[in-house]
């Protein structure tokens, strides 16, 4: 990550809350009153967002100084100390909520992530597109953080032919291979919802093919039968997984698992910020 991957998003979270002031702390304390914050974990869980904070703290006109006392990827236990704020009281003051927000939204995905990990390592845990306008690449970070694995980013990172594609396709192996002509460096993935399409998406033959929607009852048919017949296309599922759906699929070792859940279903993770 880059400051530059969420400038605008810093940018936006200081002018919604601070942009007019901070009539409460400027009205009760000058610029000379000091003092010192601390950011702490009340649960256990993944650290992750401690990049944005330097950037944070710039916005101020108030000097207020940081140690980073864990960093990304930390393992977190309640009580557990991660941040100490110096300088400007009011300054602190400002910015408490603006950190809590990233930091706490973005463990909380770091976290997801790490406990289907740790309970499925023998599936590759994927994430998606379905993030926050603005918070792609940070809370793939995130989930990246917590030890998933990154789909594409955006339209551009891979060809993928979905069901709406489909629905104006004539042939599925020729439009794999006029893909292929056309972007021969990136890799495709075709999307399926039903078994009456698995044969002509197994003559396509692309480089991954995705099981959407499927059930316990289609998996066992479509798997099997792909790693066996062609044990070179890779095999994702996606489709409303939860953690508790799972279950069936990590018999299967090496398939990849599109979720959705890692990054539109998170509450913010415990955090706060105390005054000293």
């Amino acid at each position: 990550m880059d400051a530059q991957d969420f400038r605008a998003l810093v940018d936006l979270a200081w002018e919604e809350d601070v942009g007019r002031g901070d009539v409460t702390s400027d009205s009760l304390f000058g610029a000379q009153d000091s003092g010192e914050g601390w950011v702490t974990s009340r649960v256990s869980g993944i650290l992750c967002g401690m990049g944005v904070v330097p950037l944070v703290i710039s916005k101020l006109k108030e000097r207020v100084e940081y140690k980073s006392l864990l960093v990304d990827g930390s393992i977190l236990s309640p009580n557990l100390k991660i941040l100490h704020l110096t300088g400007s009281l009011r300054g602190i003051l400002k910015i408490e909520r603006i950190l809590l927000n990233f930091l706490q939204y973005l463990s909380a995905i770091a976290t997801n992530t790490n406990n289907v990990v740790q309970k499925y390592p023998h599936l590759t845990i994927l994430d998606t597109r379905k993030t926050l306008p603005g918070y792609r690449k940070l809370a793939k970070y995130a989930v990246y953080v917590g030890g998933g694995s990154n789909h594409r980013l955006d339209l551009s990172d891979m060809v993928m032919l979905k069901d709406n594609h489909l629905q104006k396709l004539e042939s599925l192996k020729e439009a794999v291979q006029n893909l292929r002509k056309a972007n021969p460096q990136k890799k495709i993935e075709l999307e399926i919802d039903s078994l009456d399409q698995l044969d002509p998406a197994l003559e396509a033959n692309p480089d991954i093919l995705l099981l959407d929607n499927f059930g316990k009852r289609e998996w066992e048919f479509a798997i099997p039968k792909i790693q066996k017949e062609h044990p070179e296309i890779r095999i994702e599922c996606s489709g409303g997984l939860t953690p508790d759906l799972l279950e069936d699929l990590s018999k299967y070792n090496g398939i990849g698992v599109s979720m959705g859940y890692l990054t539109h279903s998170v509450s913010f993770l415990d955090l706060s910020m105390e005054i000293a």
